[in-house]
């Protein structure tokens, strides 16, 4: 076993501390630790392709961060086999709101733009870091149920979490007094079983592997959401046709369609997505379901968007992937709304627009999951 002692610097993209052995002159991604921490580190074998970076983990912390707390919930820690969905919560939620600003920062800065020249807003506090979350997936093999760890990539039995709303925190209960059960036995083919737990649903709905439809996992911050795209549209001159793109059920078709738009056309890959938004009766809204990664995707709907003049996006953390091609059929766009969950590819997919001659006009970042490394950014783009 290979020690060394150091202080934590910063944090990766992906949320672990940084700490660099000065034996080695190698820096190591750490679980559980916060910038400011000093304490003895041990090496570990996990394989990073990459001469410069590796893993280590703490095993003794001899001076705590500042911002250090002790978490509330009790199945974080350091054990191999803990639970890390909530691996911030080690933070004061100030910090934690400072780091996310960070890495959006970062990511940004990753591909050339100078934040600097750049408004950055302060993130938006999630009103509840407690007791939010609206829906979640737990894992189950009919003895134990839990969410994976990313530590040991096994179910981490939990008995309670307590950043699920009421709702939410009340089926995972009644999940865990059905165990042990045969029926949610995982087969040979595979380690786990799903069930999806949403404030939508009743206890009579807990089955595995049946999905629900996306909706945002924070009630409260969907609904600031909500309200920065409705006074975006209201103060947007271009009152003509929208796309929208990954318009899911509708989030945000309800309130595009409560703007001066003329019309809006919504594409999604999801079939049952679609039917649930077109289920919403909005007026003015067309529905296409496509799948937004297909390589000719943009010249195939060029002839429903071409005379579009505004476009809200909502991606999912894979951002768009594939711009070939994205300009040629929006040529009449001069408002855009990006709404991104993942720092990293906003920012790949924003170094392309600014380079086809948009321009960030508004970034508004908000915390929809407290004590996790997820931020989001709302942002607007213009073209002048």
């Amino acid at each position: 076993m290979i020690k060394f002692t150091g202080t934590v610097t910063h944090l990766s993209q992906k949320g672990l501390g940084v700490v660099k052995n000065a034996q080695n002159n190698i820096s190591y991604f750490v679980y559980g630790t916060w910038p400011g921490d000093s304490g003895e580190f041990e090496i570990i074998n996990k394989p990073l392709n990459n001469k410069k970076f590796a893993y280590a983990k703490l095993i003794h912390l001899m001076q705590p961060s500042t911002r250090r707390k002790i978490p509330a919930c009790p199945h974080l820690s350091l054990e191999e086999n803990a639970c890390t969905g909530c691996p911030w919560m080690i933070a004061d939620y100030t910090s934690q709101l400072e780091q996310k600003r960070n890495r959006f920062m970062y990511a940004m800065e990753r591909v050339g733009f100078d934040t600097a020249q750049l408004t950055i807003s302060l993130v938006h506090p999630a009103p509840q870091p407690y007791g939010y979350r609206n829906r979640c997936q737990v894992k189950t093999d009919g003895v134990q149920l839990g969410f994976v760890s990313e530590n040991s990539y096994q179910i981490a039995p939990i008995k309670d979490c307590i950043v699920l709303n009421d709702s939410c925190r009340n089926l995972l209960k009644t999940a865990i007094q059905q165990l042990p059960n045969a029926n949610w036995q995982a087969d040979a083919s595979q380690d786990w079983n799903y069930i999806e737990l949403d404030d939508d649903m009743q206890a009579d709905e807990l089955l595995i592997n049946q999905k629900r439809l996306f909706k945002q996992g924070n009630t409260a911050q969907n609904t600031w959401m909500q309200a920065w795209l409705k006074e975006k549209l209201a103060s947007n001159p271009c009152s003509g046709k929208v796309v929208e793109l990954f318009s899911g059920s509708g989030n945000f078709t309800q309130i595009i369609a409560e703007s001066s738009c003329t019309t809006i056309t919504a594409y999604e890959s999801e079939r049952d997505s679609i039917q649930a938004l077109k289920a919403k009766n909005l007026p003015n809204v067309t529905t296409q379901v496509v799948d937004l990664f297909k390589p000719m995707v943009w010249k195939n709907i060029k002839k429903n968007v071409i005379d579009a003049e505004t476009l809200v996006l909502d991606p999912p953390r894979s951002g768009i992937k594939n711009l070939h091609g994205f300009f040629d059929s929006f040529v009449s766009l001069k408002k855009i709304y990006y709404i991104s969950c993942h720092p990293e590819t906003f920012a790949r997919d924003a170094r392309i627009f600014h380079q086809q001659g948009w321009f960030i006009v508004d970034i508004q970042l908000i915390d929809l999951f407290p004590h996790t490394p997820h931020v989001e950014a709302l942002v607007e783009f213009m073209k002048p």
